[in-house]
């Protein structure tokens, strides 16, 4: 297999491809979905894409309901500067005005045990974490950083993907947690850590995942759509609006040597789409309540195990921006070990003519999120209230609103993203993954080992899929990385 270079297929599209023209049927009108069907109508194939909802975007989902036309982003709402394929669609192609999203800020705070205090002024020392002497006066960062040097060495022992590879081979077998006991950091650390670095939604899953983003500082360079994240999604309008087909539910998938039928539902009961090929960019886990044939025992197996997360976010609207008045604060988290757990000063969405502001007085993942799932919306929102009021004291009169957004109840979502565990990114588990059946292809944020869960990921498997359709590449294995 060649090497692909995304950026280039990007911009500058495919190269001749083998068997002329074919009919692509694209499931998902998510940023995956419709770069895919993008690159391959601009190669001269006919594209139809189903989409179950009524809007573009998936797990892009900008919410217009704040007053004076402030909004918030219940998905995707950062990106970072050095994901090459994401910045050429927001800065090239569809050219949208963004502005810096900085994650720290040392006007933030870490509230804990009952104490408040700035970042600036927090060490270790400052609660009580009771860590051995080995550990006494360490950083959480400084304790983490040591334990990975391994990792860090591989990593700049050699080009990039010769480094890459040889983490996967050698670090997959391990979950953040088991590699960190294993190189002796105490669970006091552990604990430290798990609250200030957002770690222990994470703990119980991959090593390599979680320190391709830790290695690369993913969050140390992002930018945000002005007009909001939902601009990416509807810049592809004028190219697809028209095969486009939405409230277009599918429900089954049946091939043979020649066709490729797509069945879908909706309330004028059902319809066949049919084609010479299908990708399918919705989440693995939704695929569990479709009809598909033609798959094997292996390629189930990779569907059935491929794990999403959970998140959530509560957005909460006050008759002023306290955190700016009071506390000089513009952007940047404050990290707690209340049930909020993560609050955003988000810089996207404000109205600079009003007074009022958003936060997102909630950002959690994994077990943190799951605790809230179960709760009404209206005492969701009060006991989230309740949890910021204890940092910022302000939040109580000035309260006018609040929205939340779960992704695991998201029936078109299935959770905020996949998330690898042990022993899942090398082996068989990931290839079966990625591989097509026949007729029938696979693309979404899932497919891709370095940047899931980023618009990245989903861009290089839209990518991927496309080049290898284009190229007759039938029942080949799709790029890896």
């Amino acid at each position: 297999m060649p090497k692909l270079d995304y950026l280039d297929l990007i911009r500058n599209g495919l190269p001749d491809g083998k068997g002329g023209a074919k009919h692509i049927i694209v499931v998902g009108a998510g940023i995956a979905g419709l770069t895919a069907a993008l690159v391959l109508k601009e190669a001269g194939h006919k594209v139809t894409i189903l989409e179950a909802q009524n809007r573009l975007g998936g797990r892009i989902l900008t919410y217009r309901g704040f007053a004076g036309g402030m909004y918030g982003e219940f998905g995707a709402m950062r990106f970072p500067r050095q994901h090459p394929i994401g910045q050429f669609l927001i800065d090239e192609k569809f050219k949208l005005q963004t502005r810096p999203f900085p994650m720290y800020d040392e006007d933030t705070f870490i509230y804990l045990q009952g104490k408040r205090v700035r970042r600036h002024e927090f060490t270790p020392e400052t609660f009580h974490f009771n860590l051995p002497d080995h550990e006494h006066g360490k950083s959480a960062d400084a304790i983490i950083r040591a334990a990975c040097k391994p990792l860090f060495d591989i990593m700049e022992s050699a080009d990039h993907e010769t480094a890459w590879n040889q983490l996967v081979e050698q670090y997959d077998k391990y979950t953040v947690m088991s590699y960190l006991r294993e190189q002796g950091v105490s669970q006091e650390a552990i604990g430290m850590a798990g609250i200030l670095m957002n770690l222990e939604g994470r703990y119980h899953f991959s090593l390599v995942e979680w320190f391709t983003h830790y290695h690369e500082d993913v969050f140390g360079d992002l930018e945000y759509i002005v007009d909001g994240a939902e601009m990416i999604p509807r810049s592809f309008e004028p190219y697809l609006m028209d095969d486009i087909r939405l409230g277009a539910e599918v429900h089954g998938i049946r091939q043979d040597d020649n066709r490729v039928v797509v069945e879908y539902l909706n309330a004028a009961g059902y319809h066949e789409v049919e084609g010479d090929e299908v990708i399918l960019t919705l989440p693995f886990s939704l695929m569990r309540h479709m009809e598909i044939e033609g798959l094997d025992v292996s390629k189930w197996y990779s569907i059935r195990n491929c794990y999403y997360g959970r998140a959530h976010k509560i957005f909460m609207q006050f008759s002023e921006r306290w955190w700016e008045t009071e506390y000089n604060i513009t952007h940047g988290l404050t990290v707690c070990d209340l049930g909020i757990r993560n609050v955003v000063y988000t810089p996207a969405g404000q109205n600079p003519n009003t007074k009022k502001g958003v936060i997102i007085a909630s950002y959690g993942w994994g077990q943190d999120s799951e605790a809230y799932s179960p709760l009404p919306e209206d005492d969701l929102i009060r006991e989230a209230l309740q949890d910021l009021v204890k940092i910022h004291p302000e939040a109580k009169d000035t309260f006018e609103y609040g929205v939340s957004y779960d992704w695991a109840l998201d029936r078109h979502a299935g959770g905020i993203g996949a998330q690898f565990r042990a022993f899942e990114m090398s082996g068989n588990f990931y290839k079966d993954l990625i591989r097509p059946v026949n007729r029938i292809w696979f693309a979404s944020d899932a497919c891709d080992r370095q940047h899931r869960r980023w618009i990245e990921g989903s861009l290089k498997a839209a990518l991927k899929n496309a080049y290898a359709i284009h190229s007759g590449m039938r029942n080949e294995m799709p790029f890896l990385d």
